[in-house]
């Protein structure tokens, strides 16, 4: 599987942490069912990504086999995904996401200070 593929549903992944609709999920299916069946489950089975039960219904209409975290890695290695680089991306990408909220929902709102209006310093 190529970068384009693991980098493109990281950013869905990231972008479903915050706003998650399984019908989002379903249409990727379409694109892509055996790497997006695969992302499901690894993220159901994490501690730090939520939507478990959400995840594990859509991985169930996939018919996906169950397993633990060594059968899905095998699985991984075998359609040529790399799981450990998508785990941290999806990582980063949260995590910048809560950071710096205004470059993923628009530019924080503040009001403009004039060079002409004096800063003022609180007393110590």
């Amino acid at each position: 599987m190529d970068k384009f593929t693991t980098e493109s549903l990281a950013q869905f992944c990231i972008a479903q942490s915050n706003a998650f609709d399984p019908d989002d999920w379903f249409v990727q299916l379409a694109i892509n069912p055996e790497a997006v069946a695969l992302v499901a489950r690894y993220l159901s089975m994490t501690s730090w990504y939520g939507h478990e039960e959400e995840l594990e219904q859509i991985v169930a209409a996939t018919f996906a086999s169950a397993g633990d975290s060594h059968t899905l890695q095998r699985e991984s290695q075998l359609i040529g995904f790399d799981l450990p680089h998508f785990s941290y991306t999806v990582r980063i990408g949260i995590t910048r996401t809560r950071i710096e909220p205004e470059t993923h929902t628009g530019p924080a709102r503040t009001s403009p200070v004039s060079a002409a209006e004096p800063r003022v310093m609180p007393a110590t």
